[in-house]
């Protein structure tokens, strides 16, 4: 049986940091200073109407994109690390955002749930229950033939969103899928990731949906996650003293 921690069990969750170039060591050291964490890293597109470029830091086109497995009952403290070291309270250094996990290798989970309890409180956060602090922030995933990436761009600022991180992928081995859903996938895609509020997520699917969906010919798979905590860019709140 799952040992529980007041509010809520001890379980992992996972953190994403789109941060600038060469930081995620200095990251990752502010994660595993606070807890037990696994960590993978990519590279992304970063890309924002003219006017937003120096207000979120996407002059500088190539971001890093790091994944880290958590224990939940460390979220705070280690948002709070990364925010101070990584200064994401000014605008262009980053963002990191917290999103809940349905499913996790029982190995993992145990290696990482290690990490012992303290009592943290001056955390802001611990006494809000989950629902109530993280209903509004929304992440948007939409997968895309890579023709149609400015085009989704596009319609999505129009909709109300301020920036996007576009990863480039691959459709791979979908036959199956594709049979049933009844459309072909194009081998070179992009995947664009849109953070927003809650107010605007059903906008900007729709006008992606419009723009490129499923049945055109930009065949987006569009898809969105419930993002739990979030800091950076200005415009949220950040978790401080």
């Amino acid at each position: 049986m799952a040992k529980k921690t007041g509010l809520s069990e001890k379980r992992a969750k996972l953190l994403v940091c789109i941060i600038r170039k060469g930081e995620e060591i200095a990251l990752t050291q502010a994660c595993n200073e606070c807890c037990v964490s696994l960590h993978f890293s990519g590279i992304g597109y970063g890309t924002a109407q003219s006017n937003y470029l120096s207000y979120l830091g996407l002059d500088e086109i190539e971001k890093r994109i790091v994944f880290s497995l958590i224990p939940n009952y460390c979220e705070t403290r280690v948002l709070r690390a990364i925010n101070r070291r990584l200064r994401l309270y000014l605008p262009g250094n980053g963002i990191a955002f917290t999103v809940p996990l349905s499913g996790i290798s029982s190995i993992i989970s145990n290696a990482i749930l290690t990490t012992p309890l303290r009592d943290d409180s001056n955390d802001t956060q611990k006494n809000t229950p989950e629902k109530e602090r993280n209903a509004m922030h929304e992440l948007i995933v939409a997968v895309v033939n890579q023709n149609f990436t400015e085009k989704v761009l596009d319609c999505s600022r129009a909709a109300g969103a301020t920036g996007a991180t576009v990863f480039h992928t691959h459709s791979v081995n979908n036959k199956q899928a594709e049979q049933l859903i009844g459309t072909s996938f194009q081998q070179e895609t992009d995947t664009i990731a849109v953070i927003t509020t809650h107010e605007y997520k059903a906008g900007i699917m729709e006008a992606i949906r419009e723009a490129a969906g499923l049945k055109t010919e930009g065949g987006a798979v569009i898809f969105s996650l419930p993002v739990d905590s979030l800091i950076g860019i200005g415009r949220f709140e950040d978790i401080e003293d």
